[in-house]
């Protein structure tokens, strides 16, 4: 019997498991299958673990995860594995289309992806072949064509193994290396290396006194944010529900100061109030498959490319006419679309050109918060970035399946990805609830955005002095990095990965990316190797895929893909 190993048992470990029992039971097929992970709720990855406290917000629509579909009944080897119901009939989600969007907890889809996973493992106890092993992998070794993992006091063998691990920590920047040093010669600094797991923040949770650093101005500083703030000193309450506009107070006398920066001191853009606001912003079917045919006739061919307006020019044709047909809810213009399809060029290719219709950032980070939030609940004219921002996020699932494995060459990969990775300021952006607490927090004197634009950093012996380009100075006692390692193949520190590259296991697709891939998420060894029965699937194969950080990728066609290619393959043999 052939023996299958899936290394990694996150949201993409169970839909791989779920579709490989699929395709299994259509084929009549039986294999061995054990499933490592170390986590204690198997299906939700560090991201959706259970246990995080509910301040960790998911900042994609609950309305949008209607992606995440009912598995069917499965009968694989004798077995009967039951239907699994939607996210959406899970958790009996009902909304009208002018009501806010909803938000919850990340551990409220942890819970459902758990149950989904344990509903698979319960069905299979019956069967010897089947095997959960709670254990962290360290190494991966190729021994006469199979793969040996190797944890800290075991060790198996398989005939193929599929890893889908997530996020994996690299390397640490300079500046990182740096404050570790100066911590080391300081006891009385702490520094979060990671801002995840954030309840290992806990030992800053409750000091009032202090002033703490916090290294990044995105999603991970919100949850910081709102998990050192709601305790017994103080908590938020909003006061205007149809705004979500929210106040701070305080049960107790407190004298935290929360200080984030970044390099370029943007703030997120929160996604639109409601579905009816949202759809604004739709393109139409035609434009998307027109969109996605002009990517394809790319990506899917080997042509010469010395830009990316296989991307932009559709993007700027498509943004031009839902901007115009805004009317009244934009900023008044008397462009014609191809002027306006100039203009949106423009600013794709450089986030700071400036032109009336494009937000203003030289003004405070307070007031430009303030009209993202105005412009997310329709009440002020939308200006030109905000609306393709919002298209952006539309197009995204068309763009990553059409440009995924693309036959293009490194610096046209790169590109589009850096543009992606730019968008999801606007396209990624959280609820506007998050951005009206990050103002209610600099109303209650807690937050500053003093030193928000990159501040000059002086390592001293009471910590972090942070001074701005007016001379003002800050000095901060904790930090917290809550900046994520991009999935950067060859900065990757973590035993296993690097042990997979030593042994000449994996690749990377680009110095700067990860892991080279087929189609069907077999990894493309170096050259003078045989191959290798080593599948890779998710963040450590960007680059060969681009939208892996995206939930809804999670259940997509590529997890699909590889499932059906290996029972493909296993029938053939």
């Amino acid at each position: 019997m052939k023996q299958l190993a899936i290394v990694g048992m996150g949201p993409r470990g169970l839909y791989a498991l779920e579709n490989l029992l699929i395709e299994l039971s259509k084929a009549g097929s039986h294999i061995g299958i054990h499933v490592f992970d170390a986590s204690s709720s198997p299906g939700t990855g560090n991201v959706w673990d259970k246990s995080q406290p509910d301040s960790n917000w998911i900042n994609i629509t609950e309305r949008a995860l209607v992606g995440i579909e009912k598995r069917p009944e499965i009968v694989y080897n004798n077995v009967i594995i039951k239907g699994f119901p939607s996210y959406h009939e899970w958790c009996q989600f009902s909304q009208k289309s002018n009501e806010p969007d909803t938000f919850p907890a990340r551990n409220k889809l942890g819970n459902y992806l758990n149950a989904r996973y344990n509903s698979i493992e319960i069905a299979l106890e019956e069967l010897e072949s089947f095997k959960f092993i709670k254990a962290e992998v360290r190494n991966i070794n190729l021994k006469d064509s199979k793969l040996e993992i190797v944890t800290y006091n075991n060790a198996w063998t398989y005939d193929d193994l599929l890893l889908t691990i997530g996020h994996q920590s690299t390397t640490p920047s300079d500046q990182l290396k740096k404050w570790q040093s100066h911590v080391a010669s300081y006891k009385s600094l702490t520094l979060y290396e990671n801002a995840y797991p954030i309840t290992q923040l806990k030992h800053v949770k409750d000091k009032t006194n202090i002033n703490i650093g916090l290294r990044g101005f995105g999603l991970a500083m919100v949850d910081v944010m709102r998990y050192l703030t709601i305790n017994d000193f103080g908590n938020f309450k909003v006061i205007n529900k149809d705004t979500f506009e929210t106040i701070y107070y305080k049960s107790k006398v407190q004298d935290l100061k929360l200080i984030p920066f970044s390099l370029d001191g943007l703030p997120l853009v929160p996604k639109p109030l409601n579905e009816s606001i949202d759809l604004w912003y739709q393109p139409t079917k035609e434009e998307l498959e027109f969109f996605k045919s002009e990517i394809e006739a790319v990506s899917k061919h080997s042509i010469e490319r010395d830009s990316i307006d296989f991307l932009t020019d559709p993007i700027a044709k498509i943004t031009s006419r839902v901007y115009l047909d805004l009317k009244d809810k934009s900023i008044a213009n008397s462009l014609s679309p191809s002027e306006l399809e100039v203009l949106i060029l423009s600013w794709l290719k450089d986030e700071n050109y400036k032109h009336p219709l494009i937000q203003d950032h030289n003004i405070s980070t307070y007031k430009l918060i303030q009209n993202y939030i105005n412009m997310a609940l329709g009440t002020i004219p939308i200006s030109l970035d905000y609306c393709i921002g919002q298209v952006w996020r539309h197009c995204q699932p068309k763009l990553y399946k059409a440009f995924s494995h693309a036959k293009v060459n490194n610096n046209i990969l790169e590109n589009v990805i850096a543009l992606d990775e730019r968008s999801k300021r606007y396209s990624y952006g959280p609820p506007i609830e998050s951005m009206q607490q990050v103002l209610a927090l600099i109303d209650a004197d807690i937050l500053t955005l003093d030193f928000v634009t990159n501040p000059n950093i002086d390592l001293v012996a009471e910590g972090w002095t942070l001074t701005n380009s007016k001379n003002k100075s800050v000095t901060c006692s904790v930090m917290i990095n809550s900046v994520l390692d991009a999935p950067k193949l060859l900065e990757v520190n973590t035993p296993l990965i690097k042990n997979l590259l030593q042994n000449d296991l994996i690749q990377p697709i680009h110095s700067k990316l990860g892991i080279e891939t087929t189609a069907d998420g077999y990894v493309i060894t170096p050259e003078n190797k045989d191959d290798v029965p080593l599948a890779v699937l998710g963040r450590l194969a960007k680059g060969s895929v681009i939208g892996v950080d995206a939930i809804l990728e999670c259940f997509g066609p590529r997890i699909e893909d590889w499932a059906k290619a290996y029972v493909s393959q296993l029938k053939s043999n």
